[in-house]
């Protein structure tokens, strides 16, 4: 249990990182299902159009990562208790989170843009939709990307039990290690076993990959884990070092930050060129196709999750006391740090996130151009002017006035 003992709040105007994370992971998205064409930039005889292949994949594994430490957070914070009034109220509130918009979503594609859903026999694949157990390997055409949304809400119903079996296992640097890696191993065994007993299919058909390692909860629990257990190894410590020790170790914490955004940058450039050069995206001969290589199967998706959980945790170790407050989001703290601009996107992301694939499904025709690189820029920033506004419309509209509704335990400030 945290101490509860009453200190002064420290008020800070910084950009927050996890907001920042999350509009980076969104645009990392919407680059990738923009379609950037190969072949398109040179200098200096180099080709550098895998610059513009976003590892779309890599941006919905932050989101995994990052959801799996905020809910973590949830608990380790004591906004929910790990009682079942506490265990309720937080899946009622997960509920309020995603539902309303994913549900107006769903009825307005249905009805205005991929209206074969609504056929009789294709009743059952709309039924897995609005149950959350939708991933996108199915025949109708749907919004792919709602797919994450199913395995997110699976994992919300494992996580009070996560915190309430990690609680007392998470208490030393060497528990947090051993887990990290047990969890890492499991989803490497699971993945291996499709690997071995499917390696043609995953090959030569995307629809394999989807099914069976892209979507599943099972293949992506190291990504919510690795992100949960970091609340254990910040809580863990902070335990043990005063406020006045963790103002000391400011400036090397600095240069922690920095190294953070460093890997998150060599994670980008490191996936995308994987994917140009050795997955070959976006080959005509290799459309359909499903994974070429094993790094792509096996390695990418555990580096993300540790590179992640590290950003995380160097971010989120002093801004984690309740008595260190961040300014709130406002015109007048935008002013005095502009980079807090990009927190305006990071709140958009969810409606950025389901609307921007209908958005280029109905522009991508009209937005032509004999220049593929031209084509591309004119989705890309089509597509996110259009999704940042429809999604600022929901997030007034829907998101804000049924996240009044959410009820949280109360937290009294406390000190380490």
């Amino acid at each position: 249990m945290l101490p509860t003992i009453q200190t002064d709040i420290n008020n800070h105007n910084r950009l927050d990182a996890l907001l920042a994370l999350r509009a980076f992971a969104c645009l990392m998205v919407v680059m990738t299902h923009c379609n950037p064409p190969r072949n398109a930039i040179f200098y200096k005889g180099y080709d550098l159009s895998w610059l513009t292949f976003s590892p779309g994949g890599v941006g919905v594994w932050i989101f995994f990562s990052l959801s799996g430490y905020l809910m973590g957070k949830a608990f380790y914070t004591e906004r929910y208790t790990a009682d079942v009034p506490g265990v309720i109220n937080f899946w009622r509130n997960r509920l309020l989170r995603i539902c309303p918009l994913y549900y107006f979503a769903v009825l307005i594609l249905a009805l205005f843009v991929y209206t074969d859903i609504l056929k009789i026999e294709n009743w059952g694949y709309l039924f897995r939709i609005i149950t959350f157990t939708y991933n996108q390997s199915f025949p109708p055409t749907w919004n792919g990307a709602m797919w994450s949304l199913s395995t997110e809400v699976q994992f919300y119903i494992l996580v009070p039990f996560l915190y309430i079996f990690l609680l007392q296992r998470l208490v030393s640097r060497k528990q947090f290690v051993i887990i990290a890696i047990f969890i890492i191993f499991f989803t490497f065994i699971v993945r291996l076993i499709f690997w071995i007993s499917l390696r043609h299919q995953i090959s030569e058909q995307i629809k394999y990959v989807i099914e069976y390692s892209y979507t599943p909860l099972v293949t992506n629990i190291d990504l919510f884990i690795c992100g949960f257990i970091v609340n254990g190894l910040i809580f863990n410590n902070q335990k043990m070092i005063k406020i006045k020790k963790i103002k000391e170790i400011r400036i090397p914490q600095s240069y922690m930050k920095y190294f953070a955004i460093i890997l998150l940058i060599t994670l980008y450039m490191l996936t995308a060129h994987h994917l140009y050069y050795q997955e070959l995206w976006n080959l005509p001969e290799r459309a359909g196709k499903g994974i070429r290589t094993s790094t792509a199967f096996f390695i990418w998706q555990p580096i993300t999750a540790l590179i992640t959980s590290f950003f995380i945790f160097v971010f989120e170790f002093e801004m984690y006391q309740p008595s260190i407050k961040n300014e709130t989001l406002s015109f007048s703290a935008i002013l005095r740090n502009p980079l807090r601009v990009v927190e305006l996107f990071g709140n958009i992301s969810y409606g950025v996130y389901i609307w921007h694939i209908p958005i280029i499904t109905k522009i991508s025709p009209i937005l032509t151009s004999q220049i593929p690189i031209e084509a591309f820029y004119m989705r890309l920033i089509n597509t996110l002017v259009l999704s940042t506004l429809l999604a600022s419309i929901t997030y007034y509209v829907i998101e804000v006035p049924f996240s009044r509704w959410k009820t949280y335990q109360k937290i009294e400030m406390v000190k380490y």
